[in-house]
């Protein structure tokens, strides 16, 4: 009975982190912000910007904005625990043509 008991509440709490919010926070050379992921509803929170969409690959997770003439590709790389994560912004510029690349080192945050 305690063994049933026992995994039952481990399937409870696996199921309530799947679905949780995850915050991490990003700083680069320049800016230092967070990210939360909603896992349920597959949406991430830039800073204080509107939720948006992502997709997913193996360990990553991929987004992308457009603000004015500039295209934002986002890919999120987590380290296989999840604690951690690597952050790289494309930033394409549609008059010029002109990529520009930024790099985050993100750490999990409560």
């Amino acid at each position: 009975m305690k063994i049933l008991l026992t995994k039952i509440l481990l399937l409870i709490s696996t199921i309530s982190i799947a679905n949780a919010e995850i915050r991490y926070f990003c700083k680069g050379e320049d800016n230092k912000f967070f990210i939360n992921f909603n896992t349920k509803k597959k949406t991430i929170v830039l800073g204080d910007n509107k939720p948006k969409k992502y997709w997913t690959e193996s360990n990553y997770i991929f987004w992308h904005t457009a603000k004015d003439y500039l295209v934002y590709e986002y890919t999120f790389k987590q380290s296989y625990n999840k604690l951690s994560g690597e952050l790289k912004v494309k930033s394409h510029n549609l008059i010029t043509s002109v990529n520009n690349w930024y790099d985050y080192q993100c750490l999990i945050n409560e």
